[in-house]
Order: C-alpha cells, then sequence, then structure tokens
C-alpha cells in the first residue's frame, strides 16, 4: 500500500508540475517527509492525506486507488479520463476499448494473422 500510494503521489505531484522541493513547502513538511512519501518509507496520516488531495487538486480516491489492479479500480480511472471527453470521442474511445478488449481475450495463437 505504502509503495503504490508513494509512486501515485510522485506520479501526480510531476504531472501538476510539484518538485519535492515546492510541494513540502505548500505542506510546510521537510523535503524528506514528501521524499519518505514517494519511496513508501512512510504513510501519510489521513489529514496529511487529505492535504496532499488539496494541493495537487485531486481527490483522495485518486491517490489511494490510481495504480491498482483491482478490477473496479481500473474502471474507475478509466471512467475518469472518459469524463474529460466529448460524448463523440468517448464512443470512439469505447468501441476502440472494447475491440482491444475482445482481441486481447483470445488465445495467442488466434490473434496472430
Amino acid at each position: 500500500m505504502a509503495n503504490q500510494l508513494g509512486s501515485t503521489l510522485a506520479r501526480i505531484r510531476i504531472e501538476r508540475g510539484y518538485t519535492q522541493e515546492r510541494l513540502a513547502e505548500r505542506l510546510d513538511v521537510t523535503v524528506e517527509t514528501i521524499s519518505r512519501f514517494e519511496r513508501g518509507a512512510v504513510l501519510p496520516t489521513l489529514p496529511r492525506l487529505y492535504e496532499l488531495a488539496e494541493v495537487l487538486a485531486v481527490p483522495v480516491v485518486e491517490l489511494l486507488q490510481r495504480g491498482s489492479t483491482r478490477s473496479s479500480d481500473v474502471a474507475t480511472d478509466i471512467a475518469s479520463l472518459l469524463e474529460r471527453l466529448s460524448v463523440d470521442d468517448q464512443i470512439m474511445v469505447r468501441r476502440w476499448f472494447s475491440e482491444m478488449c475482445e482481441r486481447l481475450g483470445k488465445p495467442p495463437q488466434s490473434r496472430k494473422k
């Protein structure tokens, strides 16, 4: 859990354009604290987790679920990505996704052409 949360935190921090130093300043903690969170050496407290989510402008659940391989978490991630698209683009992506799942769900020998 700590490693998964740490890598998710690092990924989102980078996506948002934050350095560890800048994030540490915003949270009034040391850079080492951020580094420990990201390495999975330490789990942030619940209040600190909410502060991280607020500063990074993401729901807490995204920090906890992103990178998870549980089907329900993956589905939530995909749904949140689709919400950012136009209706036409959503339809196109859903068709493509469905076709890819169908193709990849076949035994390897039947995929060859």
